[in-house]
């Protein structure tokens, strides 16, 4: 697994949130600040797998944007639900303390996917996790907010604002 870390152009400021509009994630989102980008490259069966993350994290709350372009074989022999599947799995993985509340259908402006709702306790802090899925052609984007638990306004902001720039 290869990682690279790096700061993000591209950024403009709306009030106390920033948009975020990277050419090549064909997407814009608002976040409390400007994000920081890093990648992850990951072995499957059908080939390596780049994930493009952008993430903002402002006092207590984490914002991230993710994209994974896939290979069409691995959407043809998973599927599009076990894929979001398989993502929810990581996600949840890589948190601690956390436990699954709900895993949905929803649409986000117009958009399909999956919603995951869950909890997380860090630093004795409780928190709430929200994250969407959603499959764009060959392109997997995961939205994921941790907010301390009654700032969820802060996440609804965060997820009313992205849209595809198809």
């Amino acid at each position: 697994m290869a990682v690279w870390v790096g700061s993000v152009p591209g950024a403009r400021s709306q009030g106390n949130w920033t948009v975020f509009n990277p050419s090549a994630g064909q997407f814009q989102v608002e976040m409390p600040l400007p994000p920081t980008a890093s990648q992850v490259q990951d072995a499957s069966p059908v080939g390596t797998v780049t994930t493009y993350i952008f993430t903002a994290k402002e006092g207590d709350g984490s914002f991230s944007v993710s994209y994974s372009d896939l290979p069409a074989l691995a959407i043809q022999f998973v599927g599009a639900e076990g894929l979001m599947g398989q993502a929810k799995a990581s996600l949840l993985r890589d948190q601690q303390n956390v436990r699954e509340i709900s895993f949905d259908p929803a649409t986000i402006n117009g958009l399909s996917g999956k919603r995951l709702v869950y909890a997380t306790t860090s630093n004795g802090v409780q928190r709430t996790g929200e994250a969407f899925f959603m499959l764009n052609g060959s392109r997997l984007y995961v939205l994921d907010v941790s907010v301390p638990t009654g700032s969820e306004a802060l996440a609804q902001k965060f997820f009313q604002s992205f849209r595809l720039n198809n």
